[in-house]
């Protein structure tokens, strides 16, 4: 939600002006004047940003512990990201709704348990954009789910020495997905011996 001329955002730094440059279907672009704590005025474009929730799918089993991710053609960047399953939580929606309602569109699966993980701003410095995690495993066929018609997915279970693998090699380059990685590291020996 935008806030309004002169208001302090924090105990050191006002808003002077907020003018809108684009409004767009996910996102809204603002520049803001601002004077800094030591008087500085200064001009600062800023992304306002749906949530969104992140899911680390993982089973263990005879042949060891895998994660499901998803490759998708990233037309930001011109390539192909091999990244955990994510989307957009939608306004009103609960992001462990939008998590389950996620992993099921973008893969098929549910999931019988799961671990909120916590959530971080991914680029405090020009977006409000809020990253919700999670940890996902016992995953089964879900009973019925609609495939989102702007995606073009297919899915890659990794081993995981594998995928650890790929990250040192460069090959893992989604910043989401590196996150969640780090944050479920402390859950995952739990997970290890659960399907």
């Amino acid at each position: 939600m935008a806030q309004g001329a002169g208001e302090i955002l924090s105990m050191s730094i006002e808003r002077l002006d907020r003018q809108p440059v684009h409004s767009g279907s996910r996102l809204s672009l603002f520049r803001d004047r601002v004077r800094l704590p030591n008087g500085l005025v200064r001009t600062w474009d800023i992304l306002e940003q749906p949530p969104v929730a992140v899911i680390l799918p993982y089973r263990s089993g005879p042949d060891g512990a895998q994660v499901l991710m998803v490759r998708q053609y990233r037309y930001a960047i011109g390539q192909d990201l091999l990244e955990f399953p994510a989307g957009i939580v939608e306004a009103g929606e609960d992001p462990a709704a939008a998590a389950r309602r996620e992993l099921a569109e973008e893969t098929g699966l549910t999931a019988a348990r799961w671990v909120i993980l916590p959530p971080v701003y991914r680029m405090p410095g020009n977006s409000n954009e809020r990253t919700h995690f999670f940890l996902a495993t016992n995953l089964a066929a879900a009973d019925s789910y609609g495939v989102d018609p702007e995606e073009d997915i297919a899915l890659e279970w990794l081993a995981v020495e594998e995928f650890e693998s790929r990250i040192h090699r460069s090959q893992i380059e989604d910043g989401k997905s590196l996150i969640l990685w780090l944050l479920a590291q402390p859950h995952l020996w739990a997970a290890t011996s659960l399907p």
